[in-house]
């Protein structure tokens, strides 16, 4: 149902988005991950057809998504950067909403905006930021679009709301299967609720996976430094750091140690531990160059 070919955006010469190609064609919760700038909002913005590719192509539904009404009905995004009418209550908003999507809830609107204690008189711009981000939400699940794109859902909200909201998307997409596509670059917090992730740096799509598959993706292997020194010259190295005199730790790509076939006696003289799916996301978008340890050492 969203399939990009080779997508690339720039803006006044800058390159948001590089070539992006990947296909979602069933329900899935999908966290699009990546640091600030790495091109989530330029993706999100292209697949809801709001923004038209310098080259390459965006489809939804086999359509190209470029201002396309049948695009449109069937994708719905919420940002941060969402305008609405500056005299209209939420209670018209909703109303609003519920007469472009087709399969819109507004029975489901109103009692979520019932049950965050959100006044339907009021106006969206009243709202604090925390319950913007839980309006905008609100109008997004109940539009029941068969694509809906979340950038950055949380934004302005504390631990315990956030994790409420989490719960209510997992909640909804059970009842109502479809594609949700969640941007952050906090993956820790929701990382139970996603069946795969697609990780963004730089306007790439560097890996597209489940998130099975990046649990596994990164191991962290420690021992004697000449032991593990013998190894950097024949792995990627994304880590390395030294504990003390008698222990150094990298961090490789977990296929890529298999494929060494590391004898008995060198298996059992390291010491090996899988890395989380957060903490791959650090080690794989980690500067290129000194840490902030060479900063004080230099």
């Amino acid at each position: 149902m969203i399939r990009c070919d080779e997508l690339t955006k720039y803006f006044n010469g800058t390159r948001a988005l590089d070539g992006c190609s990947f296909e979602i064609s069933e329900p899935t919760l999908t966290g699009v991950i990546g640091v600030n700038g790495a091109g989530k909002t330029t993706l999100f913005k292209s697949i809801a057809g709001f923004l038209k590719p310098t080259k390459g192509e965006v489809y939804i539904l086999d359509e190209q998504a470029f201002q396309n009404i049948i695009a449109a009905q069937n994708v719905m995004l919420t940002e941060d950067g969402m305008s609405f009418y500056p005299t209209a209550s939420l209670h018209e908003l909703i109303g609003s909403y519920s007469r472009f999507y087709p399969n819109f809830d507004q029975s489901l609107a109103i009692k979520l905006t019932e049950y965050f204690r959100l006044e339907e008189k009021k106006k969206y711009n009243e709202l604090s930021k925390g319950m913007k981000s839980t309006f905008r939400l609100i109008l997004a699940l109940s539009a029941r679009a068969p694509i809906t794109l979340l950038d950055e859902p949380t934004t302005g909200m504390d631990p315990g709301v956030r994790k409420e909201l989490f719960e209510l998307i997992l909640k909804d997409y059970i009842k109502v299967p479809r594609i949700i596509l969640i941007s952050s670059h906090y993956l820790g917090e929701m990382e139970e609720l996603l069946d795969s992730i697609l990780f963004i740096h730089e306007g790439k799509v560097l890996k597209h996976d489940d998130v099975e598959e990046f649990q596994t993706f990164l191991t962290g292997v420690q021992g004697a430094p000449k032991l593990i020194e013998s190894l950097e010259d024949k792995l990627q190295i994304y880590d390395c750091k030294d504990f003390g005199a008698g222990i150094r730790r990298i961090i490789v790509e977990s296929k890529d140690l298999e494929s060494l076939s590391l004898k008995e006696d060198v298996m059992n003289s390291l010491t090996f531990k899988g890395v989380s799916p957060e903490d791959a996301f650090v080690y794989l978008t980690k500067r290129k160059g000194g840490g902030i340890d060479e900063l004080y050492h230099s």
